[in-house]
C-alpha cells in the first residue's frame, strides 16, 4: 500500500487531493502549522493528522511527500524528505498527477469565481450520470466535502494562477473566466499575469477545447492563443452562450439561455450577483459542449445553493441575516456588495472585511478603497498575515485603508478593528443600526460567521 505525507493539509486543496489519494486506497497522514475546524472531517475520511511540523511526522516507509506551495524548503519535514530521498511535489503537481488517471481532464481558472464554476460543473455532469471525479477549493454542500470522488472519464479541478501552478497540470478541456491583477507579489504587473494565462490556453491539446468569457478583454485576447476549437459565453457581449433578460424575484435572478441564435430557456439561479450568471455560464457552456441536455442542466443549475463561503448564509445575529463570502479582491469585494443590496433590497448593509495578505493590500489600495462604496457601513479587520508571503516589511494596515474610504464619504460609518477578537464587539455594538451583516475575506474572518455568535 503505498503511502503519501501532505504538508499543510489544512489547506482546502491539499485536504482534497489526500481524499483522492484515500479513495485510490493509498494510507494518507498530514501535517499542518495550525489546528482549526478542518482537521475533524479529514481525520474521520481516515488521515492521520499532526498539528506542528516535525521531522518524526512523516512514516517510516514514506513514498511520496505532497507539499503546500505556503511550506518552504527549510520546513522540518521537508528537509527530512530530502535527507530520506523521498519524492516530493507541490499540490498542484500531485493534482496534475490524479487528473491523468482521466481522459476528459478540465481545469476551471480565472481571477474570480473558480470555486462556484467548478462546484456547478462537478453538478451538472453527475446530474448527467457521468461520474465526475472533482477537486473545488470549497464545500459543495451535496457533497459535504471538497472532493468527489469519481470513477467516470472526467475529471475537474480548479487551475490556480499563483505562481503558474497551473503549468502542472495537462488539461485537454480549459475554462477561463476573468483575468485581472493578483498575486502581484509573484507577477510583475497585469500584462505577466495575461501573459501566463496566455501560455496556460497554448498548451491545450489541438483536440482540446477552452471555453471563455466573452465579457473580459484580456481573456477575449488570449483565446486567440488557442490552437483548439473555443466556445465563449457572455453577460454583456455576442458569445455561443448568451444570458438576457436578467431580473431579480422569488430569492434569486432569472435571465434567458440562448446559444448560437436559438433560445434554451430560462434559468432561475439562487446565488446573487452578475458575476454568478457568468459563473453559471461558465459551467453551462462546458456542460452542453460534454453533451449534457439543457433541460437536466437546467434542473441542477435551478437547485444550486452556492458553496461554502461564497454568499454564503451562515445563520442570523439578531434576527438579521449573516453571510459569509470568500470575496478578498477588489473587484469581488465590490460585487458581492453589489449583489447583497440586490439580494436584500433596501436594507442597510454593515460589510465586514479583513484584508487577505499586505502586499495585495499596498498594491490595489486605490480599488480596495473604491470596493465599499456602496456599503452602508463598514468594519475593517486589521490584514491577515499569509504564511510563506514575506509579508512582514509591508508597510500598511486596515486602519490606512479606513481612512482612504472615509476620505470618499465622509457620511459613511466606517470603522476600524484590530484583530478578530475587536471585530466581534465592534459587530455587536453596531448591528442594531444594520439590516444584513456580510462578512468577507480569505483569512480567519469567517469563524465569526461560524461560531461566535
Amino acid at each position: 500500500m503505498k503511502k503519501v505525507h501532505c504538508i499543510g493539509i489544512g489547506g482546502i486543496g491539499v485536504s482534497a487531493l489526500a481524499r483522492f489519494f484515500l479513495s485510490r486506497g493509498m494510507r494518507v497522514s498530514g501535517s499542518d502549522g495550525k489546528d482549526g475546524s478542518w482537521r475533524k472531517s479529514i481525520e474521520d475520511a481516515g488521515v492521520k493528522v499532526f498539528i506542528g511540523h516535525d521531522a518524526k511526522n512523516i512514516p517510516l516507509d514514506c513514498d511520496l511527500i505532497i507539499y503546500s506551495s505556503a511550506v518552504p524548503e527549510d520546513n522540518a519535514e521537508r528537509k527530512e524528505a530530502f535527507r530520506r530521498n523521498i519524492p516530493q511535489k507541490t499540490y498542484a503537481e500531485g493534482l496534475g498527477e490524479a487528473m491523468k488517471e482521466y481522459e476528459t481532464r478540465i481545469a476551471v481558472s480565472g481571477t474570480h469565481g473558480k470555486t462556484t464554476a467548478t462546484a456547478l460543473l462537478g453538478l451538472l455532469f453527475e446530474g448527467a450520470k457521468k461520474d465526475p471525479m472533482v477537486i473545488v477549493g470549497g464545500k459543495v454542500p451535496s457533497w459535504k466535502s471538497n472532493f468527489r470522488n469519481g470513477w467516470g472519464s472526467v475529471a475537474i479541478a480548479e487551475a490556480c494562477e499563483y505562481e503558474r501552478a497551473f503549468d502542472a497540470l495537462s488539461p485537454t478541456v480549459a475554462i477561463v473566466n476573468n483575468i485581472e491583477a493578483d498575486h502581484l507579489d509573484y507577477y510583475r504587473d497585469i500584462l505577466d499575469v495575461e501573459n501566463a494565462f496566455g501560455d496556460f490556453v497554448e498548451r491545450l491539446p489541438k483536440n482540446g477545447l477552452l471555453i471563455y468569457n466573452a465579457d473580459d478583454e484580456r481573456v477575449r485576447r488570449i483565446a486567440l492563443l488557442a490552437r483548439c476549437r473555443g466556445a465563449s459565453f457572455g453577460v454583456k457581449n455576442d458569445a455561443d452562450v448568451v444570458a438576457k433578460n436578467r431580473t431579480m424575484g422569488d430569492g434569486g435572478q432569472s435571465f434567458d439561455v440562448w446559444r448560437r441564435g436559438a433560445l434554451l430557456g430560462r434559468v432561475m439561479l439562487h446565488v446573487p450577483g452578475v458575476f454568478n450568471i457568468s459563473n453559471a455560464l461558465a459551467a453551462l457552456s462546458c456542460a452542453l459542449e460534454h453533451g449534457v441536455p439543457f433541460s437536466e442542466a437546467k434542473k441542477t443549475l435551478e437547485s444550486f445553493v452556492g458553496s461554502w463561503r461564497r454568499f454564503e448564509k451562515t445563520g442570523e445575529i439578531d434576527g438579521k441575516p449573516m453571510i459569509s463570502d470568500y470575496a478578498h479582491h477588489p473587484t469581488a469585494v465590490r460585487g458581492t456588495i453589489e449583489a447583497a443590496k440586490e439580494f436584500f433590497p433596501g436594507k442597510k448593509i454593515l460589510a465586514v472585511f479583513q484584508p487577505h495578505q499586505r502586499d495585495r493590500t499596498l498594491k490595489l489600495f486605490d480599488e480596495f478603497a473604491r470596493a465599499f462604496d456602496d456599503a452602508d457601513g463598514v468594519i475593517l479587520s486589521e490584514i491577515y498575515d499569509v504564511a510563506g508571503r514575506n509579508e512582514a516589511e509591508k508597510d500598511i494596515s486596515s486602519c490606512e485603508l479606513m481612512s482612504a474610504i472615509q476620505k470618499r464619504n465622509l457620511k459613511q460609518d466606517v470603522a476600524y478593528a484590530r484583530d478578530v477578537a475587536e471585530t466581534k464587539k465592534m459587530i455587536q455594538k453596531k448591528i442594531n443600526d444594520f439590516d444584513v451583516l456580510l462578512i468577507m475575506g480569505a483569512g480567519d474572518i469567517d469563524t465569526i460567521a461560524r461560531n461566535i455568535f
